[in-house]
Order: C-alpha cells, then structure tokens, then sequence
C-alpha cells in the first residue's frame, strides 16, 4: 500500500491537476495539515512511487523481465506447458489424430496415424534442441555435425567437452548461466547434485550418446538415468538406456527399461500407448505445477525484499526514525 502513494488522496488530486500553482489544494479544507506532514514533503516524486508500484505489480504477476533467472524460469514453464501438449499427441486416440476412415482401409489408417505420430515426436525433438533459443540450438547441431562429419574416434574428446560445457553453462545450479561458459570441465569430476537437467535436457542426451560410442557404457547409463529421473518421457533417453544395459550384459535392467519405452503404433500395442501416455502426462503436470509453485514462492520473496527496501528508502529520505515508536 505504502508503494502507491504517500497520500493516495493527494496523489489523485496532483494527477488530475486539481492543485493550484500555489501548491494550495482549494479543495481540501485540511490542506494545511497535509502541507505539514512530513511524509508528504518526501524526495520521491510520483513518478518514483509509480514506478516502484509497477514494479511490485510486475512481481507479484510474474511479469518482471529485469532478472534473467525470471524470465528463464518462466521460458521453461512456456516450454513444458508445449511438451505436455506433444506428449498429448502421442496417444493414437487424442481427438486431434482421429481419421476420417470412410471409405478408408486399416493399412491406410495405419499410415495416417503413423505419420501423424512421427511428426508429434519430431516437434517434441525440436522442442528439446530449441528449449534455449535458436542460437544455443545451432551450437548443439554444429557439434552434432562435427562428430557426423569426422566419423573418426579423434573428434569424440573434443566433442564430449562442448557438449559437457553446455551443460554447464546452462544447466548448473546456483550459479549465474554466464559463470563459466567456455571454462573446460572433466567428466569424472561432475557432481549431478549440482546440475538441474531439466533447463536443458538434450545436451545431456547427446552427451550420454558419444559415452555410449567411445564404450564408455557405465557413464553413458549415468546420464540416461539422469536424465530420465527429470524427463522419465524422454523417448531417446529411454531408448538409448536398453541398448546401453544390453552392451552392459545386464539383461534384466534391460527388460525394466523396456518396459518403459514408448509403445508402438500398432493396433495390438494400440491400448498400451495410450497409457504410456496417460501416465507421463501425469508426471510432466506434477512437474509443471512444481516450477510454477517454485516461481511463486521466489517472486514473492523478491517483492517482500522490493517492499521493504522501498519502504526503508522512503523512511530514510525523510530522516524517519523507527525507534521513536519504541
């Protein structure tokens, strides 16, 4: 309240024009009164105190660009809403993939609902390339490339450290996303308590990829259950963790994993798609719902802070002192 005008009342008044050039409000029979108060003889000028106001405002709205980490937090929130509607898409019965089969045979409705499924996962895949803009997403594909192009065992170390330097640089916890970009990490010395996957899961992935090819299999399983402990519908992720636990000759982690891949398409496995989906879905909410009860906490904290160094900021420019009240 106290960041919306020193004297709401003669706030208004001053806005509306209604003071005289005498600075006398003729409308106001306790205008000497006012005059006198010396909170209303503050430096802060109403454009300070509307300003802290939209400021608050913007706060409590979640709708302050001014800190990065915000505005981050709130991309991945946007992010995951759309991932929850791909993950939707994947279910052969969602209304959007019903099939007008007048007419139509099951192998030409089998078709429909296979393309119409690949191109959900190809939206998800570009979802999780681009999680971080466009320009992040192009360092991802340059070094996909690089490891494409070479084909050679020689380009793998290299490769391995940028993509673990993106990891880094956008995934680590408690430090500012610019902190040590391009500053080389080791592998051995990763400390998954101080990493947050889920910023931005793909480099990650593409990480336990090249783990997997230059058979550095325990590792390689490492990351995928890391990643999957934050995106358990990460399809690649889940994919890849069966072929790493058969290299690994550990058949029943094998069959657990499997168990939890995305289904076919077919009309036998139709049922159990549908489920898959049903419970990921799930998750991917109860996710949601964390960051954004985690956003709100954090926006409030912040505008308890705003409010009080306001408030403290006005009491000084007056030379209030809070002990008289004692």
């Amino acid at each position: 309240i106290l960041l919306r005008g020193v004297d709401s009342h003669r706030y208004d008044n001053d806005r509306n024009g209604s003071i005289d050039d005498d600075g006398d409000d003729d409308g106001d029979e306790n205008s000497e009164a006012d005059d006198e108060d010396p909170l209303l003889q503050s430096s802060l000028s109403d454009v300070d105190i509307t300003r802290a106001a939209s400021t608050l405002d913007k706060l409590l709205l979640g709708d302050d660009d001014s800190d990065p980490t915000y505005s981050s937090e709130r991309t991945r929130i946007l992010n995951l809403e759309r991932e929850i509607q791909l993950l939707s898409r994947l279910d052969p019965d969602h209304p959007l993939n019903r099939i007008d089969d007048d007419g139509a045979d099951e192998q030409e409705i089998q078709n429909v609902l296979r393309t119409t499924q690949e191109e959900a996962l190809d939206k998800l895949w570009a979802l999780w390339y681009g999680e971080r803009g466009p320009l992040n997403e192009r360092k991802l594909r340059l070094y996909e490339e690089r490891l494409m192009d070479v084909r050679v065992s020689s380009a793998w170390p290299e490769v391995l450290d940028h993509y673990l330097g993106l990891v880094y640089e956008h995934c680590g916890v408690g430090v500012d996303e610019s902190e040590g970009v391009g500053e080389k990490r080791r592998l051995e010395d990763v400390d998954f308590d101080q990493l947050d996957l889920g910023k931005w899961i793909e480099p990650a992935n593409r990480l336990a990829t090249l783990l997997f090819l230059m058979g550095r299999l325990a590792e390689s399983k490492a990351w995928c259950e890391r990643i999957l402990a934050e995106k358990p519908w990460h399809v690649g992720a889940l994919s890849g963790i069966v072929v790493v636990c058969l290299k690994l000759n550990d058949e029943e982690s094998a069959k657990t994993w499997a168990m939890k891949a995305l289904p076919g398409v077919s009309p036998q496995t139709r049922r159990l798609r549908s489920e898959w989906v049903e419970t990921n879905v799930n998750l991917a909410k109860r996710k949601l719902e964390e960051l954004e009860d985690d956003l709100r906490k954090k926006v409030v904290a912040r505008a308890e802070v705003s409010v009080e160094t306001t408030n403290r900021a006005m009491m000084d420019s007056v030379g209030f002192d809070d002990s008289a009240w004692q």
